[in-house]
């Protein structure tokens, strides 16, 4: 089974200490002089690395046999969307885990958080593609939605067209709905809805 716990787990955390952040939650150092932000940046970086090391897992370790030849029929598109379909969560769950590990690494670096915000664009609209693979998921299709207006979000707020306490509150719920949920959902009810 790919490790799509482990995914949720780390990633909501690392979102929720960002969210944390933005909301001014710890935010500020201490008389010790201590960096908040580089210490979010730190466990962003983690849960990045997690999300690309879960993403060559399921990419490499999956029983599923890759696609071969054309798709003559939509029984073959079917089957042959089926045996791409660790290659397709596997990007996904990659894409995130690039956003993840740059902006985890900016943030402990001190770097400039724009071409962050960039990145944030395609990692919000492009998983937009993944949508027919989810057709059977309410959550997961949401999930994708929820992820558009999240990553949006940053690049609103580091190209300062959002408060920074709005995207912490956006962050917020995007952890909570699209990560803590279904580490809650999963093990309890063996299904998402």
């Amino acid at each position: 089974m790919p490790p799509i716990i482990l995914v949720f787990t780390v990633t909501g955390s690392a979102l929720f200490v960002i969210s944390a952040f933005f909301l001014g939650w710890g935010a500020k150092a201490d008389d010790a002089g201590s960096n908040p932000l580089k210490t979010v940046g730190a466990i962003a970086t983690a849960a990045g690395i997690v999300d690309l090391l879960s993403a060559l897992y399921i990419v490499t370790r999956s029983t599923v046999p890759a696609a071969a030849g054309v798709w003559p029929s939509a029984a073959a598109a079917d089957a042959a969307a089926a045996a791409n379909a660790p290659l397709l969560i596997g990007g996904l769950v990659g894409f995130y885990g690039l956003f993840f590990t740059s902006v985890g690494l900016a943030a402990f670096l001190g770097m400039d958080l724009r071409p962050i915000a960039n990145l944030a664009i395609p990692v919000a609209l492009v998983p937009l593609a993944w949508l027919p693979v989810f057709s059977g998921s309410i959550f997961f299709q949401s999930t994708l939605i929820v992820w558009v207006v999240a990553f949006l979000s940053v690049t609103a707020t580091v190209y300062g067209k959002l408060p920074a306490k709005a995207l912490g509150a956006i962050l917020l719920l995007t952890a909570l709905y699209t990560f803590f949920l279904p580490v809650i959902l999963l093990p309890t009810t063996g299904a998402l809805y």
